[in-house]
């Protein structure tokens, strides 16, 4: 018996029957029938009836519940500082990539503020100035091709949504280390 066999399927947005939208709060009708996949559940509003055939395994009444509230975590800008200034000597390149990443993120909570670009032997260079500190930071701009950037941008909307980072294992040891101490 595979997942799906003993699977609760998901409540439905809409009546089955006249396909109007359910508000939050109201009551209708579930019914649960047996299907090639498993188990198929049909909603219906109180107005709506369900057809004769197939017949419901049950039914139940039920209303839809007001959405959950997302959670949000809160941005620790000192923690996230503190991993980047880490990186500083970074030599490897998921290390290089992931700290271009903070950077931008701290550049984004104004932690950092952009200087200016140099080059310095063939690399392209990012001078940020710490916002509170004054200290410089030069960041290396990674040339990056679809795949990274895409990863890259992932990493950052971990970072933004209180996520931990699927990133180089020892990057993601040290963000915890610095999330917990």
């Amino acid at each position: 018996m595979g997942k799906a066999d003993w699977s609760m399927p998901r409540r439905a947005d809409a009546c089955a029957g006249c396909q109007r939208a359910f508000e939050v709060g109201e009551t209708f009708r579930a019914y649960l029938y047996e299907a090639p996949e498993g188990y198929a559940r049909r909603d219906y509003c109180l107005n709506c009836q369900p057809p004769d055939e197939p017949e419901p395994l049950g039914s139940w009444k039920t209303s839809r519940p007001e959405p959950a509230p997302r959670k949000i975590l809160p941005f620790d800008r000192d923690a996230i500082y503190g991993f980047f200034t880490r990186l500083e000597d970074a030599e490897e390149r998921p290390q290089i990539h992931f700290r271009f990443v903070l950077a931008l993120l701290l550049w984004r909570k104004k932690v950092l503020k952009l200087e200016r670009s140099v080059t310095v032997d063939d690399r392209e260079i990012w001078e940020f100035v710490a916002i509170r500190t004054g200290d410089v930071h030069r960041v290396q701009r990674p040339a990056l091709d679809e795949a990274e950037l895409q990863q890259l941008s992932d990493q950052l909307e971990q970072l933004l949504a209180g996520q931990p980072v699927q990133a180089d294992p020892v990057t993601l040891e040290a963000l915890e280390e610095d999330r917990d101490g």
